[in-house]
């Protein structure tokens, strides 16, 4: 099996991220405001700090699935804090508010 790396996982998750339309919209918009090249590397310098840091584990990048959902989890986080101005405070409220209306339903994996 061919590893596959978390420059192709970014691209990737930019690719599922615009099959949703509020999320194309705040792509669009975070391109126009850096371009696409230093878009890219602001997310990948996100993840590289986040390991660097301690936050991240190592097993993270073990697999093809991990590298994609942490890769679209940035890119989430990137987009409705630093593009579309939500607090950081109100993204976790959310978060947390989906994960308990999902949790009774069922499991997350």
């Amino acid at each position: 099996m061919e590893k596959r790396s978390l420059i192709e996982a970014n691209r990737k998750a930019v690719e599922v991220l615009q099959r949703n339309r509020e999320m194309g919209y705040l792509y669009a918009k975070a391109v126009r405001r850096y371009g696409e090249g230093e878009l890219q590397l602001k997310i990948l310098d996100f993840i590289t700090q986040a390991f660097q840091q301690g936050k991240l584990e190592e097993s993270v990048f073990s697999s093809w699935d991990s590298m994609l959902s942490l890769a679209c989890g940035v890119w989430i986080q990137f987009l409705l804090v630093d593009v579309a101005g939500l607090q950081k405070e109100e993204l976790n409220a959310l978060a947390k508010k989906l994960f308990e209306e999902v949790r009774p339903q069922k499991g997350l994996h």
